[in-house]
């Protein structure tokens, strides 16, 4: 575990896969490893066929990067994740014995918090990442003072929620461990059912904003925020 804590402390991003195509959302997480250098990619569990695509993703990348879960809401589900070949695992929130149910399995526990007081609480449970969600209800200032305070210095912080490849200097500046990151990062056509009635108007405009910038913006985003 610690090995991973540390693989996404230099990468300092998670690229965020929550998606309603399947066979795409896999081919984006390979993309986004073997040609756009992400080094953590996050499935989470409400993506469609969702344990395919991170046993898919584990196989094909999980000994080049980082590949866990995100949108755990109980702990009776962190086994089966782990058996999946998860190595890390996100909340967006503290679900009871979410941590320790974490740590038996060997995975990094990343469990939500939105207040000092739920930070250390998470923190005190063995959780030495805390996710802070939804970002956009804070500022990167507020950060700063938390991690300033005592020993909540201690924590290591990753903010998601509205986070952008401009906005990720100012919490990073402010002392954040890593950050997730959707849509900027793993593009707006995985977000498109195969149901939807004008699936083919809407994953050929989606394709295209992705071919003209958002492949490009992607590895500039990863490139530029990993430590160096």
């Amino acid at each position: 575990m610690e090995k991973t804590i540390q693989t996404m402390g230099v990468g300092r991003v998670v690229a965020i896969l929550r998606a309603k195509n399947a066979d795409l959302a896999i081919a984006r997480g390979i993309e986004l490893v073997t040609e756009l250098g992400a080094t953590a990619i996050e499935v989470t569990v409400d993506t469609v066929d969702f344990e395919r695509v991170l046993s898919s993703l584990v196989t094909a990348v999980g000994d080049r990067a980082l590949v866990g879960v995100g949108t755990v809401m109980h702990a009776a589900d962190v086994r089966r994740i782990a058996d999946l070949g998860a190595v890390f695992a996100l909340s967006p929130i503290n679900p009871k014995g979410f941590v320790v149910e974490c740590l038996k399995c060997g995975i990094v526990p990343v469990p939500a918090a939105s207040t000092p007081t739920e930070v250390w609480a998470a923190y005190q449970q063995g959780a030495q990442i805390v996710k802070l969600f939804p970002a956009y209800l804070w500022q990167p200032t507020a950060l700063k003072a938390m991690l300033t305070t005592g020993e909540l210095s201690k924590v290591k912080i990753c903010p998601s929620g509205g986070i952008s490849p401009e906005s990720s200097k100012e919490w990073f500046d402010a002392g954040a461990f890593a950050v997730g990151m959707g849509t900027h990062l793993a593009g707006k056509d995985v977000k498109i059912s195969k149901d939807d009635p004008n699936y083919e108007e809407k994953i050929n405009v989606a394709n295209a904003h992705w071919e003209k910038v958002g492949r490009e913006g992607a590895r500039t985003a990863i490139a530029s925020l990993r430590k160096s």
